[in-house]
């Protein structure tokens, strides 16, 4: 998935309520070390945002040790990653799934749950607000 991504002439632009694909890289809690993974941006209300259905993820373990990842092909990469457990948070998990169009049995909720429902849910998933470093 990465090849293919990193393959494409230019990355698909942002899309308000949808999702773009990225290859972002974050270093290791261990080893200090960049790991890059294949990851679905969501732009909502013209913040940007990432998801993991749970925290035990590698990568968002990673994410929550440096607090900060690159995104290739956005203009800073460089972003800082601020766990986010608010209505937004919920909102970007939503239009994700709705924009996604199937069903995923990966999250703790029905893929058509209203944001209220993913709210509850927030301190089991991770969505991170990715915002542009200074």
């Amino acid at each position: 998935m990465i090849a293919r991504i990193r393959s494409a002439d230019a990355p698909d632009p942002y899309r308000e309520g949808g999702y773009v694909l990225r290859v972002l890289s974050a270093p290791g809690r261990v080893t200090g070390q960049p790991h890059a993974w294949p990851i679905a941006v969501v732009q909502l209300l013209g913040q940007r945002y990432i998801c993991a259905p749970n925290r035990r993820r590698d990568w968002v373990r990673n994410l929550l040790a440096a607090g900060w990842c690159t995104v290739e092909g956005d203009d800073p990469a460089r972003r800082t990653a601020t766990l986010s457990e608010d209505d937004a948070a919920a909102q970007a998990v939503a239009a994700y799934l709705g924009a996604l169009g199937r069903a995923s049995t990966m999250w703790p909720f029905p893929s058509d749950a209203p944001a209220a429902t993913i709210r509850e849910h927030l301190t089991e998933i991770a969505v991170f607000r990715l915002t542009p470093e200074s």
